[in-house]
């Protein structure tokens, strides 16, 4: 069964943009799918296509140099411009970024018009030589489903709600489905949101492809393309950190716990961050060079792989804070990417997110209980920084006291919280 992601859209928006398009993402989230589904696309549109991996062995020898690969279009494809190029796992090309400047540049300036639309798992390896293609390209991350796309085919779950227009709806809505929506999200929250995993009905073969996934990361990505010898070492921080969700990451701590010095550590989670296994969210501070000297916060991109090392039976009753708290994390990044922070002062006062919306601060505070009061850090932080609205995710409490949403952390999905200062401001 394929899904239509929801990033599709966008791509779709950008293919006459005379830009190269890179796709980065973990592995097994669906890049290739992607791609297939944009062909189709194009095609379907009369858009003569060519679609190619770059880590399948038959095409090595079409990647050893640019011209080759115009020769291997002209040869094979008998296409020499007029065409769109999707190169799939495109960090197994020797010097990928410069590889694709000079393609892009060859094209237009013999005027080829040609459209390149590539993708990879390790931005590690695609980032290389991105100050060549300054100019050229625009990226996107391709991320695992969130819980919309996961009930994507369930059409009664494809709305939004504004929470400053249409509450109301938004509680009439959640009156309704309630239940339903937590058995999905228990079920989401378990096993994640990677495509394969997700849409297969059988348990055991959800385990066994989940387990494959992880295996394939470690052998293929780590040990094979990045050249990491120590696995074990590399696995145990991933599991480590899984069971740190939601914390500060200490790296002196880390060292100390797993035997690692402290230089490896850091190219460890560089590594984490750069194939997409993990998040670190900053401290906010209107002082930008204390925001970059604090220990920041670990968020996996993936829940189901916090399951698959710490494996427990669990009910939405019985779902632990700190996944609850990476999911919200999760939902606010596939819509503000860089602009997510936590807020901590020097006495310990803490808020779990804030997000910066151009000069708009929206704090947010998880508190997955039945019974909530508004922290008084949020009420500081709303009169500190002059904010309209703080949203506290909840339970199942749905209400609004004064400027702050509380909102049960089954809806935070279907909701738009974007200031409506904001909103009139577009």
């Amino acid at each position: 069964m394929i899904r239509k992601r929801a990033l599709f859209t966008e791509l779709i928006r950008w293919l006459d943009s005379n830009k190269i398009i890179i796709i980065k993402g973990a592995r097994q989230v669906g890049k290739t799918t992607l791609l297939l589904y944009l062909k189709d696309h194009l095609t379907a549109l009369g858009k003569r296509t060519v679609y190619i991996s770059a880590d399948d062995l038959m095409f090595k020898n079409v990647f050893d140099s640019p011209s080759r690969f115009f020769q291997y279009l002209k040869f094979e494809h008998h296409v020499e411009k007029d065409v769109h190029i999707l190169i799939d796992e495109f960090q197994y090309i020797k010097d990928a970024g410069l590889f694709i400047k000079v393609l892009y540049d060859t094209a237009k300036r013999e005027n080829k018009n040609i459209t390149f639309v590539v993708s990879g798992s390790s931005s590690l390896e695609i980032s290389k030589n991105r100050e060549s293609l300054t100019g050229r390209k625009v990226e996107f991350t391709l991320f695992p489903f969130s819980l919309t796309e996961a009930l994507a085919e369930e059409k009664k779950y494809a709305v939004t709600f504004d929470i400053y227009s249409e509450f109301n709806d938004l509680i009439n809505f959640y009156s309704i489905y309630k239940d339903e929506i937590e058995g999905e999200l228990v079920n989401f929250l378990r096993w994640g949101g990677y495509p394969e995993v997700y849409l297969e009905a059988d348990l055991f073969k959800k385990k066994t492809i989940f387990k494959e996934i992880i295996s394939s990361y470690l052998e293929k990505d780590i040990a094979g393309f990045l050249r990491i010898s120590n696995i074990s070492a590399f696995n145990n921080m991933i599991k480590v950190l899984a069971g740190q969700i939601g914390n500060l990451v200490n790296k002196n701590e880390l060292s100390n716990s797993l035997g690692l010095n402290y230089k490896t550590v850091e190219h460890y989670l560089d590594i984490l961050k750069g194939t997409y296994i993990f998040s670190y969210v900053t401290p906010f501070f209107t002082n930008v060079r204390k925001e970059l000297t604090r220990m920041p916060k670990v968020y996996i991109h993936d829940t189901g792989i916090y399951y698959y090392y710490y494996g427990l039976d669990i009910t939405f009753d019985t779902l632990e804070g700190k996944v609850i708290e990476n999911f919200v994390f999760n939902t606010l990044r596939n819509r503000y990417d860089d602009g997510i922070y936590f807020y901590r002062t020097k006495d310990k006062t803490e808020i779990d997110f804030i997000i910066k919306n151009e000069k708009q601060f929206t704090p947010i505070e998880v508190k997955f209980r039945k019974k909530i009061s508004i922290p008084s850090s949020l009420l500081n932080f709303i009169d500190k920084f002059g904010t309209d609205t703080g949203i506290v995710i909840t339970k199942d409490t749905i209400e609004k006291r004064d400027n702050v949403f509380c909102i049960p952390v089954t809806m935070l999905p279907f909701c738009s919280l974007t200031p409506a200062a904001k909103r009139s401001a577009r």
